[in-house]
């Protein structure tokens, strides 16, 4: 099997920095921040121990070293910029088909995946998550997924494409359909993020005021992003961000669209701490996705007891196989958090749900 490589070395820089993206300005912020990248590394777990495969890739951060950390000799096909842009991203695709192959593979985000639209002709593509959205359906769940659905390919199964919607938020924060690409037809692979429904139902609004009124009580209340964490916000201190992730103190605002560092010294100061997530629709996805500033090791300190998840039920049950999904970067955290738990849809109502590790 002939895949071809593409890493975006910027990609998720601005996760845990609490920047929502690693794209165009964000990049450089980012790591002038110190930011730190993964998107090798998790493109190197993706191609760990597979047999049965050629790769060709770009040089350097943009391809081979993935390859070479996983134990695979590449032949390169493009000469990346040092830093690589989004134009390298277009030519490398443009080169690697080219070249022959039969999956395009790369590592990063919705912006990554942007840079793909028109430069890949038929060859089906799959996406190692890297970035910090991942709206896209375009993406694996995980490298992990990543890895099982291309050994399967390896081995010989045959090769099932779907056009796969690409999905990445406009200058104002609202997600939009860029345009499809081909991917690989399988169930490892993320749907797209569902659009916002509107505002919440009338028992998920009971829920999230409930649930504000017992986080009042709370010396440290982290809460999560997205439209229904924003309700438990407003009810809570009457403020709060939509895409960040805030800390609370007895019900006041302490701590804006915090990123890691800081919501690691929040929580490792602490007693004790509650954790409120959101539920990402049309994925399910808890942790992993547009919250990469709730690190492992943040989450681990907080410990699995001390998290609420608040979803409607219509967006529980209209989940890919009923389930939650975690992906923090630790497979151990991973599955601490996994086995059965009661997500609140209303007061005194809840809905048990499974988390699995994505």
């Amino acid at each position: 099997m002939r895949i071809g490589l593409i890493v975006n070395p910027l990609a998720g820089l601005g996760g845990p920095l609490a920047l929502q993206g690693s794209d165009g300005a964000l990049a450089a912020t980012a790591v002038a921040k110190g930011g730190e990248p993964l998107a090798g590394q998790r493109a190197a777990r993706a191609l760990a121990g597979l047999e049965g495969i050629t790769i060709r890739t770009a040089a350097g951060a943009m391809g081979a070293d993935a390859a070479q950390a996983a134990g695979h000799r590449a032949t390169i096909h493009h000469q990346p910029q040092s830093p690589s842009t989004p134009a390298d991203t277009t030519a490398a695709a443009r080169a690697l088909c080219a070249a022959g192959i039969d999956l395009l593979l790369f590592a990063g985000g919705d912006g990554t995946a942007r840079d793909l639209i028109g430069a890949t002709a038929d060859v089906p593509v799959l996406g190692i998550p890297a970035g910090v959205k991942m709206h896209s359906a375009v993406f694996a769940t995980s490298p992990a997924a990543a890895a099982a659905l291309l050994a399967d390919l390896a081995r010989g199964r045959p090769l099932r494409r779907h056009m796969a919607e690409i999905i990445d938020r406009n200058a104002g924060g609202t997600p939009m359909l860029h345009g499809l690409l081909p991917a690989p037809l399988d169930a490892r692979r993320q749907a797209a993020k569902a659009g916002g429904g509107g505002a919440p139902d009338a028992d998920l609004a009971a829920a999230c005021t409930l649930l504000a009124r017992d986080l009042a009580d709370c010396p440290l209340a982290i809460v999560g992003t997205g439209a229904t964490m924003l309700a438990v916000k407003q009810a809570l201190a009457g403020t709060g961000t939509l895409l960040g992730v805030d800390a609370y103190a007895h019900g006041r605002l302490i701590a804006s669209n915090v990123d890691e560092r800081a919501l690691w010294a929040l929580v490792s100061q602490a007693d004790q701490a509650r954790l409120a997530l959101g539920v990402i629709g049309g994925q399910g996805f808890l942790l992993g996705r547009g919250n990469q500033q709730l690190s492992a090791r943040i989450v681990q300190r907080i410990g699995r007891a001390a998290i609420t998840i608040l979803a409607s039920t219509e967006k529980l049950a209209s989940l890919p196989g009923g389930r939650l999904l975690v992906d923090s970067g630790s497979e151990r955290i991973d599955q601490l958090l996994a086995g059965q738990i009661g997500v609140l849809t209303a007061p005194r109502r809840r809905m048990m749900m499974l988390v699995a590790p994505a």
